[in-house]
């Protein structure tokens, strides 16, 4: 690994702005919802406008930060969004808005689409299947009417999709609906793991062959289109043959270093990422960087678990174990490969010692 105290501060953030959301997405990997970690106590409250004002010039000040994200829970449940974006739009800093889509209003979208890039997610071109997956009836066609306001608005929309095992069948023909709607480019998420989502694992989870399938219509895409496409949640070179896609951005962990995006939650707490449930500091009250550069939390998921040791893969050092904060949700610790990895049914391509069965202590919450 690089030299630690070499990494250069990063400049993209996340704040959660509320915990509250419209849906209920069986799929969802936010710490709170399954309890873990270090939300196994009450972090409900949530920051004011002056407060939340006040840790973006304080992460400005700190790290020089130009893009945050504001997420949640649904983040436009926040009657002061529009309010928030004014203020990083006059500091200078570029922000998304990370929603399910089904609360934008003409209204609302009037007032903040051009301060925003929007990344709305859309789970289905059926709509069963979408309000299956976001836990309720009406979600599709709430999204779908928000991801048309973006379109008139001229906002800049970005699709996400989540692929599971009730959906990854429907991605070509949600991602055609996507671009039909106004979307400029497609993340694609496979789901992550969380102590939240476990429970639905047997019923969600997809294949390698389905996430195989999903990489290679993704792959045409990008041929055919240009369109700028990412697999946001890192897919483990042991479970696909990822040197196989030349046309789609395979993200990796950025394992605390210049890429991060450390996560501020609705109380003030920092986290490594939104998907970790391990709290750092109160922002408000620590320096970003001490915690940074002295956070032994921070230095430890830089590590490559025990079990990875022996991988051959060239991008070993860049996997490094695959998500740290769905091992420490689902077992625990970091010191084990992302259960993902263990939890699909396959044979390694490149790493056979990996242990790809299922675990028995995968069940056990944190």
């Amino acid at each position: 690994m690089d030299n630690f105290e070499s990494r250069r501060l990063p400049k993209t953030f996340i704040l959660e702005l509320t915990q509250r959301c419209n849906n209920r997405c069986l799929y969802c990997y936010t710490p709170w919802n399954g309890q873990c970690g270090d939300y196994g106590k009450n972090y409900q409250n949530e920051m004011s406008t002056e407060e939340i004002k006040d840790i973006i010039v304080k992460l400005q000040n700190e790290t020089g930060a130009d893009n945050i994200g504001l997420s949640g829970g649904e983040p436009t449940l926040r009657e002061d969004l529009p309010e928030i974006l004014n203020f990083l739009k006059e500091r200078g800093i570029s922000a998304n808005v990370i929603t399910n889509g089904t609360l934008l209003t003409d209204e609302l979208v009037s007032k903040i689409a051009d301060k925003c890039l929007f990344e709305i997610t859309l789970l289905s071109y059926r709509r069963d299947i979408h309000d299956r997956l976001a836990g309720r009836e009406g979600a599709w066609d709430e999204a779908v009417k928000g991801m048309a306001r973006v379109k008139r608005a001229d906002g800049t929309l970005i699709a996400v999709f989540v692929a599971t095992k009730l959906n990854y069948m429907d991605l070509p023909t949600t991602i055609d609906l996507a671009i039909a709607l106004g979307a400029k480019g497609l993340m694609y998420n496979r789901l992550n793991i969380s102590a939240h989502n476990l429970r639905y694992a047997e019923e969600l989870l997809p294949t390698q062959e389905m996430i195989q399938r999903n990489l290679d219509s993704l792959e045409n895409l990008g041929k055919e289109y240009g369109l700028p496409i990412a697999a946001s949640v890192v897919i483990e070179p042991c479970v696909v043959d990822i040197e196989r896609y030349q046309h789609v951005n395979i993200c990796w962990c950025p394992l605390a270093g210049e890429e991060s995006y450390f996560t501020i939650d609705p109380a003030g707490n920092i986290r490594i990422c939104n998907h970790s449930p391990v709290i750092l500091g109160d922002f408000r009250k620590n320096n970003f960087i001490d915690i940074y550069y002295n956070n032994p939390y921070v230095r430890a998921i830089r590590s490559l678990p025990e079990d990875c040791r022996d991988c051959n893969s060239k991008f070993r050092e860049l996997c490094c174990g695959g998500c740290k904060a769905s091992s420490e949700q689902c077992y625990g610790t970091m010191n084990r490969p992302d259960p993902f990895v263990k939890l699909v049914k396959v044979h390694s391509i490149y790493q056979p010692s990996c242990g790809l069965l299922m675990n028995p202590d995968v069940n056990k919450q944190y």
